[in-house]
């Protein structure tokens, strides 16, 4: 139904339907989204909105094509409580349970981000009539509310929790809402359950929601989210007017464009030793504030990035997570990921820190000098290895039976590295001993430190020969080299600077 057909209801039968009864007039889920989205737009509100309704609160998600049905905020009463002369402590998740058409495109993408999303949020989803969440199940034993109680808080610890409602629970008021629901509406809408992960958060499941859409969809302006949902449900002759009437509640966030895409791969790298305290101090930053749109997307742009790039992946199953990235702003003014691994992390999973110690950073230097006494017409240069964004171009240390070191977004993502990143522990140590191991010690005309390298030659041919073998080499492993032409070497090695070594950017 059109909005002309509604507007010829509500004139003639204003009191035919209430906001319980609109469904029942709904020929399928499409005619259901567009009376709710009317309702959005302040129509029909005399007698066919209810301003308890939870579409009042999750406004932006119905533009998007997100009815929500029912939700479970129980962040009032979670933790520990005095009532009357007992101690209660109360555990819950809260949950959201909305719809989406079938046929919608967005439904889809929109089912595929929250699945992603392992470590913040549980997720089922029914397909029309099922009785059976054959989309997408989760666990069956999961407790969404539960309570113990003592008259001491010492006793407390040895009393067993009593569940009130459990996962099962919400999916039977779901099966019971297809039993007595219109058909037409349940046939071609899936419907979501959306629990959080942990215990005692507080409710944001209808910001996450929103927040994805939006981001599925570009994260349009509020003035563009007006723009087409109007374009969508009101006739074109009227459309004008009411583009200048509508008024979409937003945070400050959306009001601005959101970060475009990132490409630091093969672009940027960051230091691998950075100061621990700029890092902690931002770190603290993060955990202490809500977690803003424009920090997620510059966060998602990186990781995507990084994962398009092979250095990560999304791990299938969930993980627990090992650390999350912090975001610090570089030498330069942009922006850079940091992942703050400590050491037990390592250690969980069975990595030992290799042996080899680092040479001192004057080693180029002495490679070089010691070269040039030998061959008093020598040349050398200065080159150095393009590593990724923020890890060593070597597969990441595991341990029989291990997964390796992983991370979590802060939306919820669990990633494990397929490369060394510079924030494992002793990362340094190992990208060293790697190279020793299959250049340094293979090649004794060259020296690799960390990421910068100095080669030397008797003169042009044999700099010509060396260039050759060093790049045939660094193809044949996949690795990239800044090498300078052989007549732009110097028979100087102090014109070389070997002191100064290629670090990356630094946090400012």
């Amino acid at each position: 139904m059109t909005k002309p057909c509604w507007d010829i209801l509500y004139r003639w039968f204003p009191t035919l339907l209430s906001p319980w009864s609109l469904a029942s007039i709904c020929s399928n889920f499409e005619d259901y989204t567009t009376i709710c989205k009317l309702l959005m737009l302040r129509l029909y509100n005399d007698y066919w909105f209810d301003p308890a309704s939870i579409l009042s609160v999750c406004m932006t998600g119905v533009y998007m094509g997100f009815i929500p049905t029912s939700k479970g905020d129980y962040s009032a009463h979670a933790g520990l409580h005095k009532e009357g002369e007992l101690w209660v402590q109360r555990q819950s998740r809260n949950y959201l349970c909305g719809q989406m058409a079938i046929g919608d495109p967005l439904t889809q993408a929109f089912l595929d981000e929250i699945r992603k999303r392992k470590e913040r949020l549980y997720l089922v989803v029914y397909e029309g009539t099922n009785a059976d969440a054959t989309v997408h199940s989760t666990e069956p034993d999961l407790y969404v509310c539960r309570h113990r109680s003592a008259m001491t808080h010492e006793e407390l610890q040895s009393v067993r929790y009593s569940t009130m409602i459990t996962l099962e629970d919400v999916k039977n008021q779901l099966r019971r809402g297809k039993t007595i629901m219109y058909d037409p509406i349940v046939v071609d809408s899936w419907q979501f359950i959306i629990i959080d992960r942990e215990i005692g958060l507080p409710f944001q499941l209808i910001d996450i929601v929103q927040d994805t859409l939006l981001m599925l969809c570009g994260d349009p302006s509020p003035r563009q989210v007006a723009k087409r949902v109007i374009r969508e449900i009101i006739p074109p002759s009227v459309q004008e007017i009411f583009l200048e009437e509508i008024t979409i509640e937003s945070s400050p966030d959306i009001r601005y464009s959101a970060p475009l895409d990132i490409q630091y791969e093969g672009n940027r790298f960051r230091c691998h030793d950075p100061d621990v305290s700029i890092i902690a101090t931002n770190q603290e930053r993060m955990l202490s504030e809500p977690s803003a749109r424009d920090t997620n997307r510059f966060i998602r742009r990186v990781v995507e990035d990084m994962e398009r790039c092979g250095l990560i992946s999304l791990s299938p199953e969930w993980e627990l997570p090992q650390a999350q990235p912090v975001v610090v702003q570089g030498t330069d003014g942009a922006y850079d990921l940091y992942f703050p691994y400590k050491r037990d992390a390592a250690a969980a999973e069975g990595e030992r820190a290799p042996l080899l110690p680092l040479p001192p950073k004057g080693c180029l230097l002495d490679f070089a000098q010691a070269y040039k006494r030998k061959h008093p017409n020598a040349i050398a240069t200065k080159g150095f290895i393009q590593t990724h964004y923020c890890a060593c171009p070597m597969p990441a240390i595991k341990s029989l039976g291990r997964t390796g070191l992983n991370f979590v977004t802060w939306e919820g993502h669990v990633y494990r590295w397929n490369a060394m990143p510079f924030d494992r522990p002793s990362s340094a140590n190992a990208w060293q001993y790697y190279i020793q191991h299959y250049i340094n010690s293979r090649s004794p005309f060259v020296m690799f430190y960390l990421t910068t390298f100095v080669i030397v030659a008797t003169d042009l041919d044999d700099a010509e020969r060396k260039s050759m073998a060093l790049l045939e080499e660094m193809e044949d492993r996949g690795w990239r080299i800044s090498l300078p032409r052989p007549r732009e070497w110097k028979s100087d090695i102090d014109e070389l600077k070997l002191e100064t070594l290629y670090e990356g950017v630094r946090p400012a």
